[in-house]
Parts: structure tokens; C-alpha cells; sequence
């Protein structure tokens, strides 16, 4: 009986400790930067470029505009990302537009709500920065994110080499 209210203890301060990770860090930021071999406005039509976008972004399958003008803050887009086991259908809105040097969105799931932006920076070499800040929607999904930052931010790694190559190769 004493090592069942031992373990039951113990699971109760886990599960505290566990909760209060998104009671008290509601929201985390990351960056990424990758240095490519190219223009800031090369690296920026590609990366715009909805047909190229599943060379770079793993998953890919479509972004439909929804509400609003392209290209201009405020507008609104279904992305679709596939992956083995699932199809995850987000709604993203344009936030920040300043060709070739920034762009900015906000997307929202069940999941989350993640502001990103990307930079473009340099003149024949571009350094681009992706910086992420990640909110989950609930106390449990901030506390699952936050413990995921590290996978997250290397997916990030991920993408912005995945760019790195679609930009080199053409």
C-alpha cells in the first residue's frame, strides 16, 4: 500500500510540473538562419513561388487564398500539409509584406497559433532568418509545444535547407 501512494504521489507531481510548464511559459520563440548562395530577391520569388514550395517545405500541398488581395497584409489562405498519417488543413493570414526583405503570417490550428516572419538579407548572398513565436491553445498543448521546441526548431532547419537547395539548384 505504501508504494502505491508513492507512485500515485509521484504522478501527481508530475502531471503539476508537467501543467505548470504552460501555466507559467505560454508561449516560446526560436530562430533560424541559413546562408544562400544568391540574391535576397532570387531567394524571394522562390520562396513565394507556390509551385516550388514542396521542393523546400516537406509536406506541402496547396495554400489557397481565401479572403483579401495577395500580397497584401490581412489576407487570408488555407495551407494544406500532408504528412504519413495525417492531413493538417491551418488558416494563415498575411501579416508583414516588404519584397524582397520580410514577410510575416500568423497561423492559427486546433493546435496553436504560431507568428512567424522570414528575412532576406544581403546583396549576392542572401542570409535568411526564419523567427517563430509558438503559443499552444491550452495549458496542455503549451506545456506538449514547449517540451517539442527543439524538433520544432529543427524542422526549421530543415526547411530553411530545404530553400537553401531549391534556390542553388536553379
Amino acid at each position: 500500500m505504501k508504494i502505491l501512494k508513492i507512485v500515485i504521489a509521484l504522478l501527481v507531481i508530475i502531471s503539476i510540473s508537467f501543467l505548470s510548464l504552460g501555466v507559467f511559459i505560454p508561449s516560446f520563440e526560436y530562430q533560424n538562419s541559413i546562408s544562400i548562395d544568391a540574391t535576397p530577391q532570387k531567394c524571394w520569388d522562390i520562396f513565394n513561388d507556390t509551385s516550388r514550395m514542396k521542393e523546400w517545405m516537406e509536406g506541402f500541398e496547396s495554400l489557397t487564398l481565401t479572403s483579401g488581395q495577395i500580397n497584401q497584409p490581412g489576407a487570408r489562405f488555407e495551407i494544406i500539409i500532408q504528412d504519413p498519417d495525417k492531413r493538417y488543413v491551418m488558416s494563415e493570414q498575411l501579416k508583414t509584406y516588404e519584397p524582397p526583405a520580410r514577410i510575416g503570417y500568423e497561423l492559427t490550428n486546433d493546435v496553436l497559433t504560431s507568428e512567424y516572419e522570414f528575412t532576406f538579407e544581403g546583396t549576392n548572398k542572401t542570409i535568411v532568418t526564419s523567427r517563430y513565436r509558438i503559443a499552444g491553445n491550452n495549458v496542455i498543448w503549451k506545456s506538449i509545444l514547449f517540451l517539442s521546441r527543439s524538433y520544432m526548431s529543427e524542422q526549421g532547419n530543415q526547411q530553411l535547407a530545404g530553400l537553401k537547395l531549391a534556390v542553388e539548384s536553379k
